[in-house]
């Protein structure tokens, strides 16, 4: 099976050499634990690669996120300009339709964002996608109305045989009774809680489901630097 790296120095080996290609990863973590920053390792190291990438954001606006990529050293205004990144920006869609300052953007109706028409959207050579939020789509749906969407949605973008990391919010997948965990391939958990050996509050990665690959539960602890995310004790074996 082709591998996508995680782009985190130390992390390949410990999910099987990178996450699945072609499949679905849903990424989940309360505020503060590292969801956005994590996907954004991914779609660094996609565009070294050479591989199209979108980031499909629903809570930040592009300058947003190239700002804060030229925190960690990822040049995505560059790889913007020369057309190895796009960003999708569902935040502005979502601001004015809430304004109803339009109701058209770029040919499409506003009323019809929604997690369905998110592929519509996605640049036909797309490889790896990152969607963050995906957790504001499940505002105002039933569990089963999100499960049904968000399955269709995860069917649609493997058949473009891209790679995609779904990022969501804690409140959203406790509200939703975490059902997107059924859908994907894999479920990567970034969770900030006492470290039982220190009594200080730290950061880990658990990783409870990845098909096709031999995981250990094991949390892994990890740091935020001014590289990025830091695995602890980090080993390429």
């Amino acid at each position: 099976m082709e591998r996508l790296s995680t782009g985190i120095q130390g992390l390949d080996k410990k999910i099987g050499d990178g996450y699945p290609g072609k499949k679905g990863i849903l990424i989940t973590g309360a505020p503060g634990s590292g969801k956005t920053i994590f996907a954004m390792h991914a779609i660094n190291q996609a565009c070294e690669y050479g591989k199209k990438s979108v980031i499909m954001a629903t809570e930040e606006t592009e300058e947003d996120i190239t700002e804060q990529a030229k925190m960690f050293d990822f040049p995505f205004d560059e790889y913007i300009k020369n057309g190895l990144l796009e960003v999708v920006k569902i935040l502005e869609m979502r601001s004015r339709n809430v304004t109803k300052a339009a109701e058209m953007i770029d040919g499409l109706s506003l009323k019809e964002v929604d997690l369905i028409s998110l592929p519509e959207m996605i640049p036909y050579d797309a490889e790896v996608i990152v969607i963050d939020n995906i957790g504001v789509f499940a505002i105002g749906l039933t569990t089963r109305e999100f499960r049904d969407q968000f399955d269709t949605l995860n069917l649609l973008l493997s058949q473009k045989d891209a790679t995609t990391l779904f990022v969501m919010d804690e409140a959203a997948h406790q509200m939703t009774h975490e059902v997107a965990d059924y859908s994907t391939f894999g479920n990567i958990k970034l969770l900030v809680k006492e470290n039982p050996y220190t009594g200080k509050m730290e950061r880990f990665i658990f990783t409870p489901k990845m098909r096709n690959t031999a995981i250990s539960l094991d949390p892994i602890p990890f740091d935020i630097t001014s590289k990025g995310i830091d695995i602890k004790g980090k080993k390429d074996t």
